[in-house]
């Protein structure tokens, strides 16, 4: 593992002001007993600039849900949902996105590898070890045990990758707060490729236990008093195959839910549903303008 990652998340620049318009144009939105909040960072869609605003009762916190949500362009007007799903979408992905990434993606970055290495390094020991040719179903079984590590390392080395340019990208967004198309594109890109290798680390686990069976069962029939090193590889193989068994039920049906929906757009479109159910931007055709 590489030095680890400690990030020092704060803003290149202060919050941009408002402009006057825009808070003026808040006002007709806003219900008794509600307070605004409005989000330094501005969509551009088409040339336009827009600003997101959300509601909130008591004092603000930015991890509780708001009460609503109104989409403004930069001149005050306040455009129709249609138009306004779109940066709406925009702004507040951008903003989860970081969150995951920047917040809980350390975690995940930072995490021992050295079982992994030991495990790559042991199975190489037991090629070496194993003098005769395996039959085609055991050396298939062996070559995806030995898979294992290194698809595990790979991801690991890519999800550091992802975690520090991701923070580049917080300091770009922070130095001028604006969200262009491209930018949005570049890091969506980047929060698929995160949940992608946190899938793929726990999937070479998950999905290769019979593989994994088989060839300890064969490396087992090959054991006797004589082979110390080669008992000495399979206890500590076994217990690379116990640590990586998943059993609980409840687990590995969160798994399959991730492989079904690996670009979490199931899931982000159920988290959409309730925001656009809460924005209040004029209604007009409801199934336009979102892309």
């Amino acid at each position: 593992m590489g030095k680890r990652i400690r990030l020092k998340l704060k803003p290149v620049n202060p919050f941009p002001s408002v402009p006057e318009e825009v808070k003026k144009a808040v006002i007709p939105y806003k219900k008794e007993g509600e307070k605004e909040n409005v989000i330094p960072d501005r969509a551009i869609v088409s040339g336009m600039k827009y600003y997101c605003v959300t509601f909130y009762r008591g004092k603000f916190d930015p991890d509780k849900d708001a009460e609503g949500y109104l989409i403004i362009r930069e001149d005050g007007s306040v455009p129709p949902f249609s138009e306004a799903k779109r940066p709406l979408r925009m702004i507040n992905s951008t903003d989860a996105i970081f969150r995951e990434i920047l917040l809980r993606g350390p975690h995940y970055a930072n995490r021992p590898t050295d079982n992994w290495e030991n495990l790559d390094k042991l199975l190489n020991w037991i090629h070496t070890l194993l003098k005769e040719p395996m039959p085609p179903e055991v050396q298939e079984a062996f070559d995806v045990f030995r898979d294992i590590p290194r698809k595990a390392l790979e991801k690991q080395k890519e999800i550091r990758e992802i975690v520090l340019s991701t923070a580049e990208m917080f300091e770009q967004l922070t130095t001028h707060y604006l969200i262009t198309e491209e930018f949005f594109r570049d890091l969506e890109s980047r929060f698929h490729r995160y949940i992608e290798c946190l899938f793929i680390q726990h999937d070479v686990q998950v999905s290769t236990y019979e593989e994994r069976k088989r060839f300890l069962g064969y490396l087992f029939s090959r054991l006797s008093i004589t082979k110390v090193p080669l008992w000495w590889c399979y206890l500590h193989l076994k217990k690379h195959h116990r640590a990586m068994t998943v059993t609980n039920k409840e687990d590995l049906e969160a798994h399959e839910e991730v492989r079904n929906d690996l670009r979490r757009d199931k899931a982000t479109e159920k988290v959409f549903k309730w925001v656009f159910a809460r924005t209040r931007n004029p209604r007009d055709d409801e199934n336009s303008g979102d892309k």
